[in-house]
């Protein structure tokens, strides 16, 4: 949520005690609104930023010597301590070492000055679509033992992944050393990025994308004259359904990821999108469509964080029963 005070705040009131975001920027943005909560840097640190990192985040996640030895000059400096957690990569690709270089890669950060070594953690489902599993998040467990019995050290956190893994925890499969899960999508959507099901959060609709109509017209479905590319490159397919009403809403790809969109009032369905205009066909909305009122759509992950993102898109939050009940554009 780009460090939005408000989510953070909500989370916070509904027992986080630890909160994650990847950017500086939107840390700093937490710190000037006086969210005084531990937090987490969730992207590997860049060696330009680390005298920020050690300032204004209490742990990060790192997978590189040289980056860790950077936050140990940085923190010394300040007179602080930064806690590390070694990523390993399990199978997806992303940030982490290798298991094999696991127990090597720990020693030399454990003996850093000013810098803790408090576990190790995993991410799975993000570039890989690799799925986590019992054998996967084991594999993370199995590595932090082997780093304990050379090290002679108790590691207390083993991060075992993200919102894809809590379907482990439904399952009764997440291995029993796996005491944190790095949960965004979990708690604003209430949803599985990959898998059909909602988790057992308050609400799957706690966030809607707002735009209002400022076109509405009868026009023939298929576009006349020849077909090449659209405004971004896509070759479009076109059936011809006849005349449709259409609608153009004022948000467009710039503003975020449209494919990402589902709207929620019955019979509105999406045609496509240009920079700055999202088509939709509203022949069967009910109630029917009209010129000036704003259309609600849900946002997958994607959706939801460029529009988060996105310096054209208002964000307004509104309190319901302690939680983040919408955030509109």
């Amino acid at each position: 949520m780009c460090g939005h005070p408000d989510v953070a705040r909500a989370m916070l009131a509904g027992g986080v005690q630890l909160l994650g975001e990847s950017r500086l920027k939107h840390i700093r943005r937490l710190r000037n609104a006086g969210i005084n909560a531990d937090i987490m840097m969730l992207r590997l640190p860049s060696l330009s930023e680390v005298e920020d990192v050690v300032h204004l985040t209490q742990v990060s996640l790192n997978s590189q010597t040289k980056t860790v030895q950077a936050l140990s000059d940085a923190a010394l400096a300040q007179g602080i301590t930064h806690q590390v957690i070694l990523m390993i990569d399990v199978g997806d690709r992303r940030e982490g070492v290798m298991p094999e270089k696991a127990v090597s890669v720990a020693k030399q950060m454990a003996h850093l000055p000013a810098i803790e070594l408090v576990g190790v953690g995993t991410n799975v489902s993000c570039i890989g679509g690799v799925q986590p599993t019992r054998e996967n998040t084991q594999m993370l467990v199995d590595v932090a033992e082997d780093i304990e019995q050379s090290l002679g050290v108790s590691l207390p956190v083993i991060s075992g992944g993200n919102t894809s893994s809590l379907r482990l925890l439904a399952n009764e499969e997440m291995p029993a050393r796996v005491n944190q899960l790095r949960i965004g999508e979990g708690i604003l959507r209430g949803a599985d990025p990959n898998v059909p099901w909602d988790l057992p959060a308050p609400y799957q609709d706690a966030v809607h994308i707002i735009a209002e109509v400022i076109e509405l017209e009868d026009k023939p479905s298929l576009p006349q004259g020849p077909i090449l590319f659209d405004a971004f490159g896509r070759k479009p397919h076109w059936e011809d359904l006849g005349v449709r009403r259409r609608a153009i809403l004022d948000i467009g790809e710039q503003d975020l990821r449209i494919s990402g969109l589902t709207p929620i009032r019955r019979g509105v369905t999406i045609v496509g999108a240009s920079s700055d205009h999202l088509v939709v066909d509203v022949t069967d909305a009910q109630p029917p469509v009209q010129l000036g009122e704003t259309l609600k759509f849900l946002p997958n992950y994607a959706a939801l964080a460029t529009a988060m993102a996105s310096y054209s898109v208002s964000h307004i939050v509104t309190p319901a029963i302690s939680t983040v009940k919408s955030v509109g554009v």
